[in-house]
């Protein structure tokens, strides 16, 4: 954008406030994509193709065949395309995205397993290329035995999983034996801030998770909780299941896991009641899910012993999608994925699903152990246009990363909530850039203009001057 001001000495300053990131921007051109649906998104596999890694190859090879079948049979497709990423160190590649499944199922069992001896691997850069080349909204499994030798690319690729809210789950058979080395504990912050998890299992395992990955490709996937857990803990949720919710499934990570969900007559569900095991890997993970549940409060008890995650997803047409801006807009192209730190900013919410006289009634931040930071009510506007766009009133972005969650009344008045897909960190703005041509033609007797480029993310005061001396007046600029 550009503005224009004349200052009495016939000076015009040109300022340009532009974002600095340009991963802040929603937009994303998928080269040789073509026209993809709403909601269609990538299966990507990024896989460590050392020579410990054949078994798990071999499970992946028979899983992927699976995965691929079921999803490409459902009403609502899930997936458009597919993406190969293999790595070992020192080198990622090469890199496969078809949208033919025949030619992904090709390329992995055209992997070839070798080397290995140096246990950290480069699967962090692997990472950062597989959310490069995936849509928005996709699905990445990581299968590794080894702990990122490259973990110093962790925040371009938290960044990138805020700007695309895809989802990254680890399978890991193996950690080079040190989980309180930083090349670990980035898997494990990645996962968190996707949404994703760290399973832990062993070689002859990983065709179980395969089972589960088989389920979780869905389309109209949808989040009600997502929390990190440093200790082992008895949790108790209480959510509402609105009648949009055409499955739930409940996923805890961690040593001795164990899962119990109650209807709202607080009736414990069984497999003869409808209650579907998914996976079970003893002391590291399980997951349940239930299909068609009936509407009201659910009650869900989740236990681990130790450092565990614990993930509520279902299948639903209504969510949302957050952006933020520091003034109030409705035009969610012109918010960003991520907040600035310390300065007020506005919360674009872009809803579907939402059909009049639906609304939000609040709108609440979390931290990512599911701690309740603030609660913002949200003004209801019955004739609002478009009906789908809702827009929250200022706030302070807290310091520490944190999930929004919305809460409302549908059509028909039933209570939903919805959590984001991802957790959001702060960009922390660094100082004003400014640029000016070191030459500018003037003319006699004629007014001069010398334009004056800065760029900031927080707004800025400028002024011209010459020997020490104030040329016209300070103006300011705040972006917009």
């Amino acid at each position: 954008m550009s503005k224009y001001k004349n200052f009495s000495a016939h000076l015009t300053v040109l300022l340009f406030l532009l974002q600095l990131l340009q991963q802040n921007s929603w937009a994303e051109i998928e080269p040789d994509q073509g026209e993809t649906l709403d909601g269609a998104s990538t299966l990507a596999f990024v896989f460590d193709v050392t020579g410990s890694m054949y078994d798990d190859l071999v499970q992946v090879i028979e899983g992927a065949s699976k995965i691929l079948e079921t999803s490409l049979s459902r009403p609502k497709k899930p997936l458009y395309n597919f993406a190969l990423v293999p790595f070992h160190d020192p080198e990622i590649g090469p890199v496969t995205i078809t949208t033919d499944p025949e030619t992904f199922k090709h390329e992995l069992k055209e992997l070839y397993v070798q080397g290995g001896g140096d246990c950290p691997e480069m699967s962090v850069g692997a990472i950062k290329i597989a959310l490069e080349i995936s849509l928005p909204g996709s699905f990445i499994y990581v299968f590794t035995d080894a702990r990122s030798k490259d973990y110093q690319l962790a925040n371009d690729v938290l960044q990138l999983i805020q700007q695309k809210q895809s989802q990254v789950v680890f399978v890991l058979t193996g950690d080079c034996d040190d989980r309180s080395h930083v090349g670990y504990k980035i898997y494990e912050e990645i996962a968190s801030t996707s949404s994703g998890q760290v399973f832990h299992l062993d070689k002859k395992q990983v065709n179980e998770v395969l089972k589960w990955v088989e389920e979780a490709v869905q389309a109209s996937k949808v989040h009600l909780v997502s929390t990190d857990h440093l200790n082992g803990a008895l949790q108790t949720w209480e959510i509402p299941f609105d009648p949009s919710l055409r499955e739930v499934t409940v996923s805890l990570s961690g040593p001795s896991p164990d899962i119990e969900l109650y209807d709202p007559l607080g009736k414990q569900m069984k497999p003869e009641t409808g209650l579907n095991e998914l996976l079970n890997i003893f002391n590291s993970a399980k997951v349940l899910n239930i299909k068609e549940p009936v509407p009201g409060i659910w009650k869900i008890k989740t236990s681990s012993n130790g450092r565990h995650s614990v993930r509520i997803t279902g299948v639903s047409t209504i969510d949302f999608r957050a952006g933020f801006s520091n003034q109030p807009t409705l035009d969610f192209s012109k918010t960003s994925s991520r907040p600035i730190q310390g300065i007020p900013m506005y919360v674009l919410l872009n809803t579907t699903g939402l059909q009049h006289p639906a609304r939000i009634d609040h709108l609440e931040l979390l931290t990512t152990s599911g701690l309740l930071l603030q609660t913002i009510p949200i003004k209801y506007y019955p004739n609002r246009i478009p009906y789908e766009i809702w827009n929250v009133t200022e706030f302070i972005p807290p310091k520490e990363q944190f999930f929004l969650r919305i809460t409302g009344y549908d059509k028909d008045g039933y209570l939903f909530k919805r959590a984001s897909s991802v957790s959001f960190s702060n960009i922390v703005p660094g100082p004003p850039k400014v640029s000016m041509p070191k030459v500018t033609p003037g003319y006699y007797l004629q007014p001069g203009r010398i334009p004056c480029y800065v760029e900031s993310l927080i707004p800025v005061s400028v002024h011209f001057r010459r020997n020490g001396m104030r040329l016209g007046i300070e103006q300011q600029f705040q972006y917009v």
